[in-house]
């Protein structure tokens, strides 16, 4: 870990070290009587028994009590009935800033738990026979204490407490969502999922509506609310002039900027992947100008499910039934793209359940269950958005333009597609409008850009038996 730049009026910009994103094979949840048959104990979810935690928790404390340590006090969940505290032990100083910017700073006043995070980035295990390598995370759900040892990717700071709170919040018919979420009087709440490279953010982040969430919140009987109180978006590529707000809060000087790198002239080149294509900009939410202020946002009128499908197949949007939304919350699907690791040639298909796998510990049905239990009882509409491809897969055809994506985002949300116009897909279980207006002048029928109808109906049919392939796994 090391910190690049440091100056008062400018992002402090750092370097993570060897690690640069989590480290999923890394992560371990303490099996216990209580949890046994509510985790789903799988390569989802590895399990570390309590005689390793017990140890390794006694060998942390020490080990940061020994070495100058820093000490981060907040909380998470802006709906005062249901916050958790937040204490982070941490050997390095930014890291408290980085909680700062990413945790909360309010609702002390009747916080019924605590999460308590003992931080050591230097820190390396000996050998353990649960443990696969010297670095971890370990989450003790019903101690409600998380251990991170040799790692310095501050997300596994943040992602380890929604994996706890997604265990939790069940408990208390609270559904947790890896979702961005914004409000506009009009249309009321829109909740956006989707995989990383898919929009979410993107779409999000509208100056013209008010930013509740960007990643995490929670659904109950009250409300939608936010469980984070800051961001924490993937940069690479950051253009100022598409994405002005995104870059005018990673900008601003209590930002934190992970592993990107400087031009000749000392500026952040954003668009150098050199370190890593995960590259992070950390911000507080008082760093955007429309930011929605109350604890719960209304019930959502519009949920988004993003999808950036790089086969070309997928409609760039459908409407979706209840049922047909809790099947493509348990598909969560995206595609890889060649580029994103350095073994993907071709695209490669990529099934997240609830568009967040890594982070729902519990069986997917109890939040499918629930989902769906929010949706009958609020009358959401749901809509599946292609950010992906058409006319063709990954290096044949066309990346949908943004410009576009946004003119269906706002038929969505007014529900504004003309009734006439929607069409069934010959092999997907997707009903889909055919133009964006009544004008007809852009076509939303995926295979009227194909050059090859057969290719296309070749490249959906594969692409339905893996969403079906998937799928069965949790029928």
């Amino acid at each position: 870990m090391k910190i690049l730049r440091d100056l008062p009026s400018q992002p402090l910009i750092v370097n993570t070290g060897e690690f640069t994103g989590r480290s999923p094979k890394d992560r371990y949840f303490v099996q216990t009587n209580k949890n046994k048959k509510i985790i789903d104990w799988s390569k989802r979810n590895k399990l570390v028994s309590e005689k390793t935690f017990n140890i390794l928790y006694h060998q942390l404390q020490a080990y940061l009590i020994e070495n100058i340590n820093f000490e981060f006090k907040g909380n998470v969940i802006s709906d005062s009935q249901n916050s958790y505290g937040i204490n982070l032990l941490t050997e390095e100083k930014w890291y408290t800033q980085f909680a700062q910017n990413i945790f909360r700073n309010d609702n002390f006043a009747n916080l019924n738990n605590r999460i308590k995070i003992f931080h050591a980035p230097s820190f390396k295990a000996g050998q353990f026979s649960d443990l696969d390598n010297s670095n971890f995370v370990i989450i003790h759900p019903e101690a409600k204490i998380i251990l991170i040892a040799g790692t310095g990717y501050a997300g596994e700071i943040k992602k380890s407490v929604f994996s706890l709170l997604s265990i939790d919040l069940i408990n208390k018919n609270i559904l947790p969502m890896h979702c961005s979420a914004n409000y506009d009087e009009k249309n009321s709440t829109t909740l956006y999922f989707g995989l990383s490279g898919t929009g979410k953010t993107t779409l999000s982040s509208d100056s013209s509506k008010q930013l509740i969430g960007d990643d995490e919140h929670g659904w109950s009987r009250s409300g939608v609310f936010n469980i984070e109180g800051g961001c924490y978006a993937k940069v690479v590529g950051l253009d100022k002039n598409k994405e002005p707000e995104i870059y005018k809060s990673t900008m601003h000087p209590s930002t934190i900027i992970e592993n990107v790198v400087f031009d000749d002239k000392n500026n952040i080149n954003f668009n150098d992947i050199s370190i890593t294509e995960n590259t992070r900009s950390c911000y507080p939410l008082n760093t955007i100008d429309n930011v929605y202020q109350e604890p719960l946002a209304p019930h959502p009128k519009n949920i988004i499910m993003l999808s950036c499908d790089a086969f070309g197949v997928l409609p760039p949007v459908s409407k979706l039934t209840t049922d047909q939304a809790v099947y493509q919350l348990i598909s969560g699907f995206t595609a890889k793209i060649p580029g994103t690791e350095s073994d993907v040639k071709e695209p490669i298909a990529t099934f997240s359940p609830c568009f967040g796998g890594p982070f729902m510990p519990r069986f997917i049905r109890d939040y499918a269950d629930l989902f769906k239990e929010r949706l009958e009882e609020f009358n959401s509409q749901c809509w599946l958005i292609n950010t992906g491809w058409w006319g063709g897969p990954y290096g044949v055809g066309n990346r949908i333009d943004l410009h576009i994506t946004r003119r269906i985002l706002h038929h969505c949300i007014n529900d504004s597609f003309d009734d006439k116009s929607f069409a069934i897909s010959e092999v997907l279980d997707l009903v889909f409008p055919k133009y964006i207006s009544s004008n007809k002048k852009i076509n939303l029928d995926p295979s009227d850009k194909w050059h090859d109808k057969e290719e296309y109906m070749s490249a959906a049919k594969k692409l339905n038996q893996l969403f079906n392939n998937n799928i069965s796994a949790y029928n």
